[in-house]
Order: C-alpha cells, then sequence, then structure tokens
C-alpha cells in the first residue's frame, strides 16, 4: 500500500463502494461479512460516512446511500475519458514500481486488443504492437474469462480443439481451460506462464465497467528467465490493485474482482 494513503479513510472508502452491490441496502453486519473487515472497523465507518452525509441509517438498522452520491455520480457523467486516458497512470507506475512492462487489453469479441503498454526500463523487455489482438485462451487474455456469461466460454471450451496451440504450455484440453477459469476466479487474476510465447510469463486482472461487466484487463509482463515464479504473489497483488483502480476510474462501484460470475461458474444464471 502506498505510504501516502490514509489507511482508516481507504477502509472507509472500501466500505462505501459495497453499496454499489444489488440490493444497495445493507446491516453493518452484512457489510462486515462482505469485506471481511472488523466489526468495530466498520461501524465506526459507517458512523463517518453518515456523517459526513454519504449515508444515511433507515429505522430497520440498513444503511443506504443519500443523495449527496448522486450529485457527485452526475457531475461523474460529464467527464468522458477514455479507458487508456484513464488507465495510463496506472501502467506507469506499475513498471516503474516493478521494473516490467504493464500492458492494458481491452475486450472485442473473441479477442483482447493491446491498447497501450509502458514498456520495462531494463534492457531486455517484453514489448508488443499496440492494436495486436490476442486469443482468449492464452497468456493474459484469460484473466477476463471467468466474468464473461457462462455460455460464451462455454463456446470456448467447445472450440478449443480447434484452436492454435502456440507452445506446449497452452492450454489445449477443455478440461484444463476449465480448471484455470475456477482457479482464476478464486484467485483473482491468471497467470500465463509460457503458454502464449515461451519466454514470457505475465501476471493479469480484469478490468469492469460502470455496470459491472468485464471490459479488459491489466497485465504485468517480462521476460521468463526474470519473472520468476516466487515473483508471482507479490506482482499479482500489486496488479490486482491497479486493476482495481482502473474499474473505480471506469466507474465501476462494486466489489473486486466482480463475485457474481460465481453463479455462472456453478452452472446457474449466465
Amino acid at each position: 500500500m502506498d505510504r501516502y494513503v490514509i489507511q482508516a479513510a481507504y477502509k472507509t472508502l472500501q466500505i462505501l463502494l459495497v453499496f454499489g452491490e444489488a440490493p444497495h441496502r445493507f446491516t453493518a453486519a452484512r457489510v462486515a461479512e462482505l469485506t471481511g473487515m472488523d466489526r468495530g472497523q466498520v461501524f465506526r465507518s459507517l458512523r463517518t460516512l453518515e456523517r459526513a452525509g454519504l449515508v444515511r441509517l433507515e429505522d430497520d438498522q440498513h444503511y443506504v446511500l443519500s443523495r449527496v452520491i448522486g450529485t457527485l455520480a452526475l457531475a461523474g457523467h460529464r467527464l468522458n475519458s477514455s479507458l487508456t486516458e484513464l488507465a495510463r497512470p496506472y501502467l506507469n507506475e506499475l513498471a516503474r514500481s516493478t521494473g516490467e512492462t504493464a500492458v492494458l487489453g481491452a475486450l472485442s469479441g473473441e479477442s483482447m486488443i493491446l491498447l497501450d503498454l509502458c514498456e520495462s526500463n531494463r534492457v531486455v523487455r517484453w514489448a508488443s504492437l499496440i492494436g495486436h489482438a490476442f486469443p482468449l485462451h492464452a497468456g493474459g487474455a484469460r484473466a477476463v474469462l471467468p466474468y464473461l456469461p457462462k455460455a460464451q466460454w462455454e463456446r470456448l471450451l467447445e472450440r478449443l480443439p480447434e484452436l492454435p496451440v502456440y507452445t506446449p504450455y497452452t492450454l489445449s484440453r477443455p478440461e484444463s481451460l476449465l480448471e484455470d477459469i475456477q482457479r482464476t476466479y478464486r484467485q483473482g487474476y491468471s497467470v500465463g506462464d509460457q503458454d502464449y510465447d515461451l519466454e514470457t510469463r505475465s501476471v493479469s486482472a480484469p478490468i469492469f465497467n460502470q455496470q459491472g461487466r468485464v471490459i479488459g484487463a491489466l497485465s504485468l509482463a517480462g521476460p521468463s528467465y526474470r519473472f520468476a515464479l516466487e515473483s508471482i504473489p507479490a506482482y499479482a497483488q500489486a496488479v490486482m490493485e491497479y486493476a482495481q483502480q482502473i474499474s473505480r476510474q471506469s466507474g465501476y462501484a462494486g466489489l473486486y474482482p466482480n463475485p457474481h460470475t460465481e453463479l455462472a461458474l456453478e452452472g446457474g444464471e449466465t
């Protein structure tokens, strides 16, 4: 966490964002359950938000957002920035803090289009052309799969035997890709381990829009000899934090990663 971030304020704002989830009204106990935070912290944060006029407590002890939030939302709607513009500061910071290449991809049909990147400052680096289309079954693009409608990734599983196998590590069996989708959902990020390019490893996390739909992914990529497996947990944490920030800038106000896909993975609604 950035040393300039006020921890108590950050936790309070994370609690405020819970109200982006349906049914948009929660008891303090339910907020604690959803965030995994201490009940005392949740109670203090909710009282702070109530005093600031951002939430109100109804007679049935459920907290709801105040109309001030609507005023702020209208102000936000007047801004019109592209995903590339919103993400650029986070790409720069991710690349600077890790020394590897930060990559922004946008979901387009059954591909991920590389929108922007900030290259590593090292002599040997991962690089790719802006506008290149990546397949969804290999590399960092797999980060979006758990968050697509169930029917879409089921079609991908059916077609998988016909799709290109880029390296010996490309997931070419439907069972293996399904396991990877489930693992990605549990972790909140995907790992591209030489499955698109033998000389590359990557860590990727999904980006969501205002409606809670996945629209792309943030990735960190580098040469496999330097991008060590033991570094993946720390890299993954950083990528998820920045992907969450980009999602917030894009208008996403729910829990991160988006939890609603659990229904699809269990065979429920799509």
